[in-house]
């Protein structure tokens, strides 16, 4: 059995390359390739802009991965039975369902590698490229864009003007406003605010403020008290920089490339703290669930491939690759509309994110047990 499952490996390991290769090209083609050229027209070093692209591979490869793995399979396996190897196996002994083991293997362990991929890889690999881009085109960093957060434990809202470094846990150009109620008690401006927490896990709310002032409103005193290097003033603020890194990736990036962990760190926090249309959460929240459904639909995809594949007549390779196509289409259709429901709030975001493995799955099984009759 060991050299079946050899032969059917070595069937699909050709199809898979060709199919990464060919559908992460017209993939990087569609959304960055006018990018590049921009970007080198505009002065970029070609050294820069090529690295800027293997940065940005592994997001694109996220997406080609389960497409390679349809093509692969139904070529594979659409090669197998057009030399009637698939009769000789099943006169064999050898069943539909033991062929399909390495099948199986090989959606599970793409469907692993792309989730790998989507947790360790392609978020930091993502926010490199775009430093670099900023770094290059003489564009605001990421890390310096500014960002907004209403904090509800301390009834206060929170400006960051001049961005964060999340390494050394220092906010630039800070306005704190603090409420008594639903009118503003204080107005407090700090050129840098220090993490308390980096030294002091028991200070992980308290924020340092340096070479700044702050003023009560409100009020007959007009009194500005002024603070220094020397004379810091030390503020109360919910959040620690982990919660202002996410909250400031959510606006100046796209929420899709961040982590699973990272969006249900987000989700969690703006649930709590509603600061946006309810739809614009559901969205997220559907981004976190794709992190997963996304790289399952490798495994999908094979389970569905299999019985496809096998044909009763010779067939050239253009049947598979226009099958591929239209089960990708397919598929994508019926993941959209189940996306859009979940974001309306008609569905749950876990329901409309896997709704299309879950079809895809069952449609599998039936088509197996039919195969196999």
């Amino acid at each position: 059995m060991r050299l079946v499952d050899k032969q059917v490996m070595l069937e699909l390991v050709g199809p898979f390359i060709f199919g990464v290769t060919a559908f992460s090209s017209v993939f990087f083609a569609g959304t960055y390739l006018l990018k590049l050229t921009n970007w080198v027209m505009s002065g970029m070093p070609l050294v820069t802009a090529i690295w800027i692209v293997l940065l940005l591979l592994p997001s694109i490869v996220v997406y080609t991965l389960p497409m390679a793995t349809l093509l692969a399979v139904l070529l594979g396996i659409g090669r197998l039975s057009g030399d009637s190897e698939i009769v000789a196996l099943y006169a064999s002994g050898v069943s539909l369902y033991r062929l399909a083991a390495p099948i199986i293997v090989l959606g599970v362990v793409v469907s692993g590698s792309s989730i790998a991929l989507n947790e360790l890889v392609s978020p930091k690999a993502f926010a490199r490229s775009q430093e670099l881009q900023a770094q290059i085109l003489k564009q605001t960093a990421p890390t310096s864009q500014p960002f907004t957060v209403r904090d509800d434990s301390t009834n206060s809202l929170i400006l960051v003007k001049g961005g964060m470094d999340i390494n050394s846990g220092v906010l630039r150009n800070v306005t704190v406003t603090q409420f008594a109620g639903d009118k503003p008690l204080a107005i407090i401006y700090a050129s840098r605010a220090v993490w308390a927490g980096v030294t002091d896990q028991s200070k992980k709310y308290r924020w340092k403020l340096y070479d700044g002032w702050s003023q009560l409103v409100g009020t007959d005193s007009g009194v500005i008290q002024t603070f220094s290097e020397f004379q810091t003033k030390e503020v109360d603020i919910g959040q620690g920089p982990k919660q202002f890194s996410l909250y400031q990736k959510s606006l100046t990036r796209d929420s899709d490339k961040l982590s699973f962990s990272e969006l249900s760190q987000l989700v969690a926090y703006l649930k709590a703290h509603p600061d946006r249309p309810q739809d614009q959460i559901r969205q997220l929240e559907v981004f976190k669930w794709n992190r997963l459904a996304l790289p399952i639909s490798s495994l999908v995809f094979a389970m569905l491939a299999a019985p496809l594949g096998i044909r009763p007549y010779r067939s050239g390779s253009s049947v598979g690759f226009g099958l591929s196509i239209l089960l990708i289409f397919l598929y994508w259709m019926v993941w959209h509309y189940t996306s859009s429901l979940a974001i309306q709030g008609h569905v749950s975001p876990f329901v409309g994110a896997f709704f299309a493995d879950v079809l895809g799955i069952v449609a599998a099984l039936a088509l197996v047990r039919r195969a196999a009759k």
